[in-house]
């Protein structure tokens, strides 16, 4: 995606700043080499500033000066610690007010990506630098059409496989077939290269116990066999083998037997789980158009149903994770726990709401994808689950 830079500078004129300073070292800055575009291998210092009116300035080691020659903007090669310093503060002069990838307190780590001796320099020659996070929000987070239509096919693709391998465990318990977790896993992995997508780990599927371990691996000859009468949660996600393609992420819950089998304690538990689901889908539409929304404001909403129930300390994650090309992508996240997710949910967002309570015997997760839209929030992964699936 080419630099929209006549766009990132009105913003930055709008928000009252001089620049946005992008600045990495060895790739450490993520967000600034995907949003630069720059591949390869990358060893040097770069600074890379744009200004809220005029052209972009590029400084980099002459060495890796081809690797930053498709940016706009002029490109300064400079080598030596002494003459990059010197020439960043020739760069900064007369700037009193810039974003850089930093995190006020550590309050939204995943923004704080440049270390704290390169703010400190910066500090120098600027009188306030402010996070980025907003900006990467709005010029990096956000989903293009061409994007939102390919979240749509693996949607669609992730839920018939989800129904398949329900279908697989289903299969075996009927025919009294031997089958893991680690058996799930695979077919589900096979059915993802079946319908040219990808992942960047290994689905999850826990029965019962390992279901109370949100980041349970089942490992070939060491995870459990799936047996009537348990509880199973199976977690998957995976985007299209093709550029710019995004992930689709989902977990259900099912038991494995039939539906008046179903303990009552496990119905209820499950009760819970999709009713703070529903609470945070339910705050973003109604508040839509009416004040700005955050994320941390959602994850209030789903985590307030838990908490009033004995299994608030029983839900220890983040409502939902920011989706993009890594399911975990660089946009707003749902959180007001593990972090203050204070960047505003905007069109072309996307991300996931997936409450969860864990015990020693059972885990839940509910697990959808929410689009925000021109016209409000949209659940792409629709139908909702609203109780346990019944294997047999």
């Amino acid at each position: 995606m080419a630099l929209d830079i006549p766009n990132i500078q009105s913003y930055l004129r709008e928000r009252n700043l001089d620049g946005w300073l992008l600045a990495d070292f060895h790739g450490y800055n993520r967000i600034a080499m995907d949003f630069l575009n720059v591949t390869g291998f990358v060893t040097r210092r770069m600074f890379y500033f744009i200004p809220a009116a005029g052209e972009p300035i590029c400084l980099v080691n002459p060495i890796e000066e081809n690797l930053y020659k498709h940016l706009p903007g002029e490109i300064r090669p400079c080598f030596g610690y002494k003459k990059v310093e010197a020439a960043l503060a020739e760069i900064l002069q007369g700037k009193k007010r810039i974003a850089m990838e930093y995190s006020p307190s550590g309050r939204l780590p995943y923004i704080g990506l440049v270390d704290a001796g390169t703010i400190e320099l910066v500090a120098q020659h600027v009188k306030e630098i402010v996070t980025s996070a907003d900006l990467i929000a709005n010029f990096e987070a956000r989903l293009t059409d061409e994007q939102v239509t390919l979240h749509r096919r693996a949607v669609k693709h992730v839920l018939a496989i989800k129904d398949e391998a329900f279908e697989y465990v289903a299969d075996s318990l009927k025919s009294g077939s031997a089958i893991t977790e680690y058996d799930v896993v695979q077919y589900v992995l096979r059915k993802f290269a079946e319908n040219n997508m990808e992942t960047d780990h290994a689905p999850i599927c826990g029965v019962d116990g390992n279901a109370g371990n949100p980041h349970y691996e089942s490992v070939k000859g060491q995870s459990s066999e799936i047996k009537k009468g348990q509880l199973l949660l199976l977690d998957l996600w995976g985007k299209l083998k093709q550029p710019k393609a995004v992930f689709a992420d989902i977990t259900w819950m099912a038991f494995c037997g039939q539906k008046e089998e179903i303990p009552q304690r496990l119905s209820d538990i499950f009760s819970t789980v999709a009713r703070a689901r529903d609470a945070a889908v339910e705050y973003l539409h109604s508040n839509f158009g009416k004040k700005p929304l955050y994320g941390a404001d959602a994850d209030d909403a789903c985590r307030n149903i838990i908490n009033q129930t004995e299994y608030a300390k029983n839900f220890t994650h983040r409502t939902g994770h920011s989706i993009g090309t890594s399911v975990h992508g660089v946009g707003p996240n749902i959180d007001n726990l593990e972090t203050e997710d204070s960047r505003i949910l905007q069109s072309g967002h996307l991300f996931s709401i997936e409450p969860g309570i864990y015990l020693e015997d059972c885990g839940f997760r509910s697990e959808i994808d929410l689009l925000m839209t021109e016209n409000g929030p949209e659940v792409t992964t629709l139908p909702l689950q609203t109780e346990i699936t019944p294997l047999l």
